[in-house]
């Protein structure tokens, strides 16, 4: 029972407390806000240094192990990179759209067909390094590919 008063105590004291602070927007000082947006740029600048580095890391073993292998990660590598850049013109257009307060319906780019397309070509490249790339796995792939890349395309325009 005791606990429960001072409890209530406290939490009076506090509202009151809070209550009296100032209600403005804190801000700050134009120095730190600079250094937060040079910290920024240097971490994007910073990661996006990383994954290129590891994609061409990834892609020059692929290229060690077997050329075809290599020809397949690059291809893969093109679509991923095409699909960020589709990605972030979408966003920034989302963002500006809702700064404007426009609403627009969006059309999903990747819908199930081409996830599973892409899930096929993952398949294809993991069977390609168990069986050493035959020329049936090899046209599969390819096939795939083009299919996959053809239905992601139309679902852009």
């Amino acid at each position: 029972m005791i606990n429960g008063i001072i409890k209530l105590f406290y939490s009076e004291v506090v509202k009151t407390k809070m209550r009296n602070l100032p209600s403005s927007e804190y801000r700050l000082r134009d120095e730190c806000k600079d250094i937060q947006n040079i910290t920024l740029k240097i971490d994007s600048v910073f990661f996006k240094a990383l994954k290129f580095i590891l994609g061409v890391l990834i892609l020059f073993f692929a290229f060690n192990m077997k050329f075809i292998l290599g020809i397949e990660v690059l291809l893969l590598e093109i679509t991923y990179v095409v699909y960020k850049r589709n990605l972030e013109v979408r966003i920034k257009g989302s963002l500006e759209n809702i700064r404007n307060s426009i609403e627009i319906k969006a059309t999903n780019v990747l819908d199930e067909k081409g996830k599973t397309g892409i899930n096929l070509l993952s398949s294809l490249i993991i069977i390609g390094i168990l069986t050493g790339f035959n020329y049936i796995i090899v046209i599969s792939f390819l096939t795939v590919f083009l299919f996959t890349i053809k239905h992601i395309c139309s679902n852009i325009k």
